[in-house]
């Protein structure tokens, strides 16, 4: 990752070839100063082209050179690789600013437990309060502000961000990103009814989330009932997500923001979930499936389906059942002409009963 100083002076488009493992087209020493968007490219910055409409853009675009796919025809200095995205994703990890860094160690304004155990590098940030019996491993930052309940472990290399709360007992692993505002282990939504009202279900459970999974801001993940909510390795969730109690979430799932998914459901491996998409409790959804935006899941998906729309069913059968809607004012017109000419033969009909 490149710093403020490196970012101003430029990096040469070699090294950028050589650290997305493309293949060199243009002047090696050209000085890089940025990435951008075709549209928003000026000089010194590098674009990114998925395809020849991108590439006839870049042409005419201020940008100093392109990472393209391999055999692309460029006029610009260009980075040819095989996967586009990936390598852009890469020159970005190269251009993207450092958050500054914790001291290592315990801020003095910071309210710490007993029985604390933190792990060589680490950093806890001004004002955090972090109860008894937290475990925080080697590297891991918790940045200001942070809420750590009792008897939490955080593995290492995490970073949790300014106004996380993770509540007692829940466990974490390594290179874990939590984004700011985050609530990790609140009680999960459980009422039964009583004499005079209704009494609450005590959730004595816990929340497990595994190695390399990023959450974004302002999620909430409830604690379970009995055992473990439970996000496995490598999910990544976006901001504005609730996840209930006792939810099993596979690996490498992607789940797009305002999603919300009810308690005890469970997604497999690899599946995607669109924005503002809706799953039913005890509903379980196949690995690999994907869940279009604003879907409502009220019943199992299979392994690999895409599922649309409310009640979500498959894709092609949504997608017929919609299609007919823009055609109900042609329907309903044609249906009345019917009727007209039904009419009209019954009453010839009556006539020649009549003769």
């Amino acid at each position: 990752m490149a710093d403020g100083k490196e970012r101003r002076l430029g990096i040469r488009l070699e090294e950028i070839a050589k650290a997305v493992g493309g293949e060199l087209r243009g002047s090696a020493d050209l000085l890089i100063t940025g990435a951008a968007a075709v549209e928003d490219a000026s000089s010194g910055d590098i674009v990114f082209c998925e395809n020849e409409k991108y590439l006839r853009m870049a042409d005419e675009s201020n940008a100093s050179a392109v990472i393209a796919g391999r055999g692309a025809e460029c006029k610009k200095p260009a980075v040819l690789v095989g996967d586009v995205r990936l390598a852009f994703a890469k020159v970005l990890e190269l251009f993207a600013v450092k958050e500054p860094i914790l001291p290592q160690g315990i801020d003095p304004s910071s309210r710490v437990g007993e029985r604390l155990k933190l792990g060589e590098g680490a950093a806890i940030g001004f004002g955090c309060w972090i109860g008894d019996d937290v475990s925080i491993g080697s590297r891991s930052v918790i940045h200001p502000l942070v809420y750590i309940g009792d008897g939490v472990s955080i593995g290492a290399d995490c970073v949790i961000k300014p106004n996380v709360t993770v509540l007692y007992e829940c466990k974490i692993g390594d290179r874990v990103i939590i984004h700011s505002g985050t609530v990790i282990g609140s009680d999960g939504f459980g009422y039964v009814p009583d004499v005079g009202g209704v009494r609450k279900i005590p959730h004595i459970g816990g929340v497990i989330i595994e190695n390399d999974v990023e959450i974004g801001a302002c999620v909430t993940i409830d604690r379970a009932k009995t055992g473990f909510t439970r996000i496995a390795s490598g999910v990544k969730i976006d901001n504005l997500v609730h996840v209930a109690h006792n939810v099993k979430i596979g690996t490498n799932c992607l789940i797009a923001a305002q999603t919300g998914i009810a308690g005890s459901s469970e997604l497999g491996k690899n599946v995607m979930l669109a924005g503002q998409v809706g799953v039913k409790d005890h509903v379980r959804i196949g690995d690999g499936a994907v869940i279009t935006a604003d879907a409502g899941v009220i019943g199992d998906v299979p392994d690999g389906e895409m599922y649309s729309g409310y009640p979500a069913r498959p894709h092609r059968q949504w997608l017929k059942s919609h299609a007919m809607i823009g055609r109900l004012d042609e329907m309903l017109s044609e249906i009345k002409r019917l009727r007209q000419e039904v009419d009209s033969i019954k009453s010839l009909v009556e006539q020649l009963d009549v003769k």
